[in-house]
């Protein structure tokens, strides 16, 4: 693979995808971001040797994904679909770029960040008010962020996705879908995309004259914590006829606690999943849910980060568009009961 075969997938000149890759010349963000993806795609790999002798200096960037305590949970976390297409994603445009990704072990002072030697930090789904952003840019290293700050809502420097968008189309759907109880199992934290999916909820709930019914679950044991909620949903009083299950994984424990009570999905209760992924995918029946495209969002953090390294100013965050995949667990006629 080659930078002229690089040039023709992406439409552009060999010059552009060179200046688009080493970070030079005048090339406008949305081109820089779509030789990057090519290049990444293609499996492109820069000359180092070539490099060198031009003086280009490589980059070396970190991937924190996220952190609970330590604990099992977290490795169930970090082993979800969409981190890992985020941490594929991240390093197939570094790499395309001729720079290194490295996934750096637990760090905690400003003394073992600088010993790390690195040029910039992407931390993926921080907590509010992250203590790790200060730190790191206390010793001159610039931070980027899937999904932002939720205590630093004046902070640009980061990439999402449209969270809010996502979640009024899911409702949207499954009240054209006849569904007339609503419940969201949210997931239980401060990161950003799970107080604006609540957000998100409680605002169309309002809109809609529909009562606000949302139960927190926990970010661990995804699927047991899931089964446990719906089930104890289902016993009550007054039941749901749809569940809008906003984390990865939640929406098979749903499944699951749905067949043991006799109900069949959709026919009895429509299920949607707030994240997508292949347990998503092959559920039966499968199971509607957001696709929030970690792939771009990936990329676009790497290239938002190597402007910031490079001195380029930034000024306004990314959002990435989602899009729903409309699967059997929510498909009906809404004249059905």
């Amino acid at each position: 693979m080659t930078i002229k075969d690089v040039a023709e997938a992406a439409g552009v000149s060999i010059t552009t995808v060179s200046h688009a890759l080493n970070d030079k010349g005048e090339v406008n963000a949305e081109t820089r971001r779509r030789v990057r993806e090519t290049a990444a795609a293609l499996g492109y790999r820069p000359n180092r040797a070539a490099q060198d002798l031009r003086g280009t200096p490589r980059k070396s960037v970190a991937l924190i994904l996220p952190r609970t305590d330590g604990s099992p949970a977290e490795a169930e976390l970090i082993g979800l679909d969409y981190y890992l297409e985020i941490a594929s994603a991240c390093a197939g445009a570094a790499f395309a770029g001729g720079n290194s990704l490295v996934f750096p072990p637990p760090l905690e002072t400003a003394e073992e960040w600088a010993q790390m030697g690195l040029d910039g930090v992407i931390i993926c789904d921080p907590s509010e008010e992250d203590p790790r952003i200060d730190v790191l840019e206390s010793v001159g290293v610039p931070v980027v962020t899937i999904e932002p700050d939720a205590g630093r809502p004046d902070r640009p420097f980061y990439v999402r996705a449209d969270t809010t968008a996502s979640t009024v189309a899911l409702l949207d759907h499954l009240k054209a879908a006849g569904a007339r109880r609503i419940v969201l199992l949210w997931a239980e934290s401060t990161w950003a995309w799970a107080l604006e999916t609540r957000a998100a909820y409680e605002s169309w709930c309002w809109a809609n004259g529909r009562g606000r019914l949302v139960t927190p679950v926990p970010l661990v044991a995804l699927e047991l914590s899931a089964y446990r909620a719906t089930i104890a949903l289902l016993d009550g009083e007054a039941p749901p006829d749809a569940v809008f299950a906003s984390a990865e994984r939640y929406s098979t424990g749903v499944l699951q606690a749905c067949r043991e009570r006799g109900l069949r999905v959709p026919e009895d209760i429509l299920v949607v999943g707030g994240v997508d992924g292949s347990t998503a995918r092959l559920s039966e029946p499968a199971i509607t849910a957001v696709d929030p495209r970690p792939t771009r969002l990936g990329a676009a953090a790497i290239h938002m980060l190597l402007e910031r390294i490079q001195g380029v100013a930034v000024t306004e965050p990314i959002t990435v568009p989602s899009t729903i995949n409309l699967r059997a667990s929510s498909t009906r006629d809404p004249a059905e009961p």
